[in-house]
C-alpha cells in the first residue's frame, strides 16, 4: 500500500495543452514524458492547421510559382507557342482567389496525410528496434516533435515574404537555413540537393523526434538510439533526392 502511494506521489503532474505548447520548445524531455502518459495529437493538429493556412496562401500569392511550370513545359519539348498558351492558363489559375484559398484550405489535410505516413514509418522502424509503441503514440510524437521547427520556419517565411517584393523569392528556398546557397543549383543539382538537406530546422526536428520517441518507448530506446534510427531514415530521403536530381536535373 505504501509503495502504491509513493508511486502516485512521485508521478509528475499532467501538463495542460498550453504548458506542452511552450514546454516542447524549452523542456522537451518533460513534455514528451507527459505525452507518453496521454498521447494526444488533435490539438496540435489544429494549431498546425491554423498556421498552415496563412503560410500556404502567402507562399502561393507572393512567390514565383510559375517558373517551375514553365521549365517543365520547356523540358517536355513543347513548342514556344504551346508553352505560352499553357502558361497563360497556369498564370490565370494561380492568381485566382478561389485557387489560392482552395489550396490553402486543404493544406492541413494534406499535412495530416503526410504525418500519418511518417508516423507509420516511425512506428515500423522503432517496433523493429524493440520499442513497444503504438500508432497513437507515434503520431503524437511526430506532430509534437515537428511542431516547433515547423511553426518557427512558417512564421519566419511569412515575415520574409511580406518584407520582400512579390515574385522575387523561390518558393522552395524562402529561408536560407541550409548549405544549399553555397553552390549553383543549376550547375551542380546533385551537390545542391545534398547541401540543402543539411538544414538547421532538419537538425532541430531530428533532435526533438529523438527525444520524443525515446520518451514514449518505455526505456527501450535511448535518445541516441532513437536518433540513429531517425538519421538513417533521413539519409535514405537525402539519397533519394540526390538520385532524383542526378536523373532529372534541377
Amino acid at each position: 500500500m505504501e509503495e502504491s502511494v509513493m508511486g502516485v506521489n512521485e508521478e509528475a503532474p499532467q501538463m495542460s495543452f498550453s504548458q506542452k505548447l511552450t514546454g516542447v520548445f524549452f523542456e522537451p524531455s518533460k513534455t514528451f514524458a507527459d505525452i507518453n502518459r496521454k498521447p494526444s495529437w488533435l490539438g496540435i493538429f489544429v494549431i498546425m492547421g491554423i498556421l498552415l493556412f496563412p503560410y500556404t496562401y502567402t507562399i502561393m500569392s507572393r512567390t514565383d510559382t510559375t517558373s517551375a511550370a514553365r521549365q517543365r513545359l520547356e523540358a517536355s519539348g513543347a513548342s514556344p507557342q504551346q508553352v505560352e498558351q499553357q502558361m497563360q492558363v497556369v498564370e490565370r489559375l494561380t492568381q485566382s482567389p478561389i485557387y489560392l484559398y482552395g489550396i490553402s484550405g486543404v493544406s492541413p489535410l494534406l499535412n495530416l496525410i503526410v504525418y500519418l505516413i511518417m508516423a507509420g514509418i516511425f512506428l515500423l522502424l522503432f517496433v523493429i528496434m524493440g520499442a513497444p509503441l503504438n500508432f497513437k503514440k507515434s503520431l503524437a510524437v511526430t506532430y509534437w516533435g515537428l511542431f516547433p521547427p515547423g511553426a518557427i520556419s512558417m512564421l519566419l517565411s511569412i515575415a520574409i515574404l511580406y518584407i520582400k517584393e512579390p515574385g522575387t523569392i523561390d518558393a522552395q528556398h524562402v529561408l536560407m537555413s541550409n548549405l544549399g546557397p553555397l553552390v549553383d543549383s543549376k550547375a551542380q543539382p546533385v551537390l545542391f540537393s545534398l547541401l540543402s538537406s543539411i538544414d538547421l530546422f532538419a537538425i532541430w526536428s531530428i533532435s526533438l523526434l529523438s527525444i520524443g520517441f525515446a520518451a514514449v518507448s518505455d526505456k527501450k530506446l535511448t535518445t541516441k538510439k532513437a536518433a540513429t534510427g531517425i538519421v538513417i531514415l533521413w539519409l535514405i530521403l537525402v539519397l533519394g533526392k540526390m538520385g532524383y536530381y542526378a536523373i532529372f536535373g534541377k
